[in-house]
C-alpha cells in the first residue's frame, strides 16, 4: 500500500515540475512541440542544401576532370583508384569500371615500380597537406603490356574521407622522340662539325674565333685553344685582310648571302697555306646577324697539282724542255723582241737519225731513255740564254737570239759532236749503237718572216741535210730561196702528192685491248707511206710536211675512204669491228668534210656504227666551234667521236665541257712510269673518275708492262692500247681485208 501511495505521490510532484518550467518560460507544450519541429525542419533543409552543394561541387569536379587535355588518375592513401578520367582510359587501355579500385601498380611496369613509389612517398598515407609535385618523367604500361614514356604531376586532395592523391600523366613519346632525333642531329652535327675535311670555324661580328674544328687546326697549324684565343684577321694574310672586311660587311649589312674567295691563311710555322674561304652569315629569329659560319678548304695539294698541269702544259713531260705549243710562243715573242732591237737569231731545227729503228728494234722504253739523254746533252752545251724544246718524237728545236751564221753554225757542229759522243745506245745483246743527228738552221733579223715561214726554213734546210747524207747542218740560203723550195718540194711534197694520187698509202692496225667485257674487236688504223724500194715510210716523217703544205687534208679523206671500205667488208661478213681513225685539225675544221663522210658511208651502204674518229686537243683548238659542229654531224652519222692525247695540254677540261665525244684517250705520257709515279696514278683516276661521271669510257696510250695494265684495271680505264699489248700489223694480220677494186675518193 505505501508503494502505491509513494508512486501515486510522485507523478503529480513531477508534472507540476514541468508545467511550472512551462509556466516559468511562458509557453505551452504544444508550443514547444511546434518550436522543435520548425527548427529541425530548419536543421534538415540546411543539410539538404548542403548535400545539394555537395552534389553540384561534386559535378563540378567531374566535369572538370572530364575536360583536363591529360589523363587524370585520383587514388586513396592504400594506392587504390578512386577515380579516373576518360583520358586515362584512352590513354591506359583500361575501362573506367574495370579500373576503378585497382590499385595504380597497374599501371606501372615491373621495373619502374620502385620509381613511383618513392615520387608518391612524399604524399602517402600522411594526411598533412602538400603543395603540388614537380613534374616527374617516369614509365607507364597499358592494358596491353605496352610501355611508354610519361610526364606525370601529383598533388594533394583533402577530403572528408581523407587525403587523396590526383595524377595528371601525359604521354611523352613523340616529345622523346623529338628530343632524340634533336640529340642525334645534334650529335651529328657536331660529328660532322669537328670531323669535317676541311676547316669550318664559327666567328662573332667582330671576327673573334668561337668554336673551331679540328681540320682548321691542322691546315692553320694552331691548336684549338690558340685559335678560340684569337681572331680570323690574325691568321689571314696581312694582303687579303682589306678584301674580307669589305665582303663581311656585305654580308652583314645582308647585300649578299655568301661569298667566296681564295686567301692566304698564316701557318703557325710562318709560311702562307693557300685557301678557298666560304663565308655566310647567321641570323637570329628576327634576322639580325649574329654570327658568320666560315669554311675553309687547304688549296696546298690542289695549287701544287695545278702548278704541274702548267708545268705540263708548257713542257715536255718526258724531257723537260719547252714543248711545241710553249715554243712557238716563245719564237713568237723573239721574233717580235729582234725585230725591236735589230738584232736578229737563229732557228735550229733538230732531227735524230734512225730514231725509228731504235724503237722498233730495242722497244719505247729505250728510245724514251735516249730522248731524255740527248735533251741532257743539248742543254749542256747551249747557253741559258738559248732556248731549247721537244717539239714531238725525236724532233727538237732551239732558238738563239742574236746569233749570226758563224755562231748558229758553231753551236749546231757542238750539238752535233754532243749527239756523236753521249749518245751511245748500248743493248743488253748485239753490238752497241752509235747515234747521230742532223741539224736545220733557218736565220732571221735580216728579213720579216713569221714563226710559221721560220719554221719551214728551218725544217727545209734539215731535210736538205738528212738528203746530204745525214749527221751534219744546213743554213737555209735565203739568196737561193726559190731553188730551195722547189727542191723541198720535189723531194717531199711531190712525193706526198705522187703518193696521194697513185694511192702509195698503206694502212697498219694497232690492236686495242678491252678491260672490260666486249666481244667487238677494237682497232686503231695507222698510215704508212710507200716509199722507194717498198719501204714504209713512219707518219712522223711526212704528215707534219704535208700539214704545212695543204696535203693533209688530201690524205684524211683516203683514210676515211679506207676506213669506211674496211669496216663495210666486216659487216657484211658478220664481224664486231670497231675502227678508230686520227684527223687532222685541218680536216676537223673543214666544212664539207661531215658531208665527206656520209657519201662514203652511203656508197658503203652502211652507217658510221663501229667507226670513231680521234682528234687531239691541238687539233681541236683551231676553231672549237667548228670542232664541236664537226662531232656533232659525225654523231648524227652513228659516229663516235674520241678526244685523243687527252690531259697533254692545259685546257683539256674546257673541251670536256664543250665538246661532244664518247671516248676520253689517256695521253701516253701519263701512262709510262704509272707504277711508280705517283702524279701519274693521281691524273689517271682523276680523268677516269671524270669521264665514268659523265658517262664517257676511257683508253690508254702506251701501256708498257702487265703492272700498268693491272693498274688501269683497277682504276677502272677501259680500254688500253700500246707495244707491250700488240704492236701495229699489217691488215691481213688483224683479220682486216680490203675488198678487190675498191676506189680511190674523188
Amino acid at each position: 500500500m505505501g508503494s502505491g501511495r509513494k508512486s501515486a505521490g510522485s507523478g503529480p510532484h513531477n508534472v507540476a515540475t514541468l508545467g511550472e518550467i512551462f509556466r516559468a518560460i511562458g509557453i505551452t507544450f504544444g508550443e514547444l512541440h511546434k518550436f522543435v519541429s520548425r527548427t529541425y525542419m530548419r536543421l534538415l533543409a540546411r543539410l539538404l542544401r548542403r548535400d545539394e552543394l555537395v552534389a553540384g561541387s561534386e559535378r563540378k569536379f567531374r566535369a572538370l576532370l572530364e575536360s583536363a587535355p591529360d589523363a587524370m588518375v585520383i587514388v586513396n592513401w592504400h594506392g587504390h583508384v578512386t577515380l579516373v578520367n576518360a583520358q586515362a582510359e584512352a590513354l591506359f587501355g583500361w575501362p573506367r569500371a574495370e579500373l576503378i579500385g585497382r590499385n595504380i601498380a597497374v599501371l606501372v611496369p615491373d621495373a619502374a615500380r620502385a620509381r613511383h613509389r618513392e615520387h608518391m612517398r612524399a604524399y602517402l598515407p600522411t594526411a598533412a597537406p602538400r603543395p603540388m609535385g614537380q613534374d616527374k618523367e617516369l614509365q607507364g604500361v597499358r592494358k596491353d603490356g605496352s610501355v611508354f614514356p610519361v610526364e606525370i604531376s601529383l598533388g594533394p586532395l583533402n577530403t572528408d574521407e581523407g587525403l587523396l592523391v590526383s595524377a595528371a600523366i601525359r604521354d611523352i613519346t613523340a616529345r622523346k622522340r623529338a628530343e632524340t632525333a634533336l640529340r642525334d642531329a645534334e650529335e651529328r652535327f657536331r660529328t660532322a662539325f669537328e670531323e669535317a675535311p676541311v676547316g669550318i670555324a664559327v666567328t662573332g661580328l667582330d671576327g673573334r674565333l668561337i668554336q673551331v674544328n679540328r681540320a682548321l687546326c691542322e691546315i692553320t697549324g694552331h691548336s684549338r685553344e690558340q685559335l678560340e684565343a684569337t681572331t680570323l684577321a690574325s691568321i689571314t694574310h696581312p694582303d687579303d685582310l682589306e678584301r674580307d672586311v669589305h665582303e663581311m660587311g656585305r654580308l652583314i649589312a645582308n647585300e649578299s648571302t655568301r661569298y667566296r674567295a681564295e686567301r692566304r691563311y698564316l701557318h703557325a710555322a710562318g709560311h702562307p697555306v693557300s685557301v678557298d674561304l666560304s663565308a655566310a652569315v647567321i641570323r637570329n629569329a628576327d634576322g639580325q646577324a649574329i654570327h658568320f659560319l666560315v669554311q675553309v678548304h687547304d688549296m696546298t695539294e690542289r695549287k701544287r697539282f695545278e702548278g704541274q698541269l702548267q708545268y705540263l702544259a708548257d713542257h715536255d713531260a718526258l724531257t723537260g724542255m719547252f714543248n711545241r705549243r710553249r715554243f712557238e710562243q716563245e719564237l713568237e715573242r723573239e721574233l717580235a723582241r729582234s725585230a725591236r732591237y735589230k738584232d736578229g737569231g737563229a732557228l735550229l731545227a733538230i732531227d735524230l737519225d734512225h730514231f725509228k729503228n731504235v724503237n722498233d728494234s730495242l722497244g719505247h722504253s729505250v728510245g724514251d731513255e735516249l730522248i731524255t739523254r740527248v735533251g741532257g746533252l743539248f742543254r749542256a752545251t747551249l747557253r741559258n740564254t738559248d732556248i731549247v724544246a721537244r717539239l714531238g718524237g725525236d724532233e727538237f728545236a732551239v732558238i738563239l737570239p742574236g746569233a749570226d751564221e758563224a755562231a748558229a753554225a758553231l753551236v749546231a757542229e757542238k750539238l752535233l759532236q754532243a749527239v756523236r759522243a753521249g749518245a751511245r745506245i748500248e743493248p743488253a745483246t748485239g753490238h752497241p749503237m752509235r747515234m747521230t743527228a742532223t741539224i736545220g738552221i733557218g736565220l732571221f733579223g735580216t728579213t720579216p718572216l713569221t714563226s710559221e715561214e721560220l719554221l719551214v726554213e728551218a725544217d727545209i734546210a734539215m731535210y736538205d741535210a738528212k738528203e746530204a747524207g745525214r749527221d751534219r747542218f744546213k743554213i737555209y740560203d735565203a739568196t737561193n730561196n726559190r731553188q730551195n723550195r722547189m727542191r723541198a718540194r720535189l723531194t717531199w711534197v711531190d712525193r706526198i702528192r705522187d703518193a696521194i694520187e697513185h694511192d702509195h698509202f698503206v694502212l697498219h692496225a694497232q690492236p686495242i685491248l678491252s678491260l672490260v667485257p666486249d666481244s667487238v674487236q677494237r682497232l686503231e688504223l695507222l698510215i704508212r707511206m710507200v716509199g722507194e724500194g717498198d719501204d714504209l715510210i713512219p707518219p712522223g716523217t711526212f704528215l707534219y710536211i704535208a700539214e704545212r703544205f695543204d696535203l693533209i687534208q688530201a690524205i684524211d679523206r683516203w683514210v676515211v675512204h679506207r676506213a669506211i671500205v674496211l669496216l663495210a667488208a666486216a659487216k657484211r661478213d658478220g664481224r664486231q669491228s670497231h675502227l678508230s681513225l686520227n684527223l687532222s685539225a685541218k680536216s676537223v675544221t673543214d666544212p664539207e668534210l661531215p658531208e665527206f663522210f656520209a657519201s662514203e658511208l652511203r656508197s658503203a651502204g652502211i652507217d658510221g656504227s663501229g667507226l670513231c674518229v680521234e682528234v687531239t686537243e691541238t687539233a681541236a683548238i683551231v676553231n672549237v666551234d667548228r670542232a664541236r659542229d664537226f662531232a656533232h654531224r659525225l654523231g648524227e652519222l652513228g659516229c663516235e667521236f674520241a678526244l685523243d692525247d687527252f690531259g697533254a695540254g692545259f685546257a683539256s677540261f674546257y673541251y670536256l665541257k664543250h665538246m661532244a665525244f664518247d671516248y676520253v684517250k689517256i695521253d701516253g705520257e701519263f701512262i709510262r712510269d704509272l707504277p711508280t709515279s705517283h702524279i701519274n696514278q693521281l691524273v689517271v683516276r682523276s680523268v677516269v673518275d671524270l669521264a665514268r661521271g659523265l658517262g664517257k669510257r676511257t683508253i690508254a696510250e702506251f701501256v708498257g708492262d702487265q703492272e700498268t695494265i693491272d693498274l688501269l684495271k683497277h682504276y677502272g680505264v677501259d680500254y688500253a692500247q700500246g707495244f707491250y699489248i700488240a704492236k701495229p700489223q699489217t691488215l691481213e694480220a688483224v683479220g682486216l681485208v680490203e675488198p678487190a677494186g675498191a676506189l680511190n675518193p674523188g
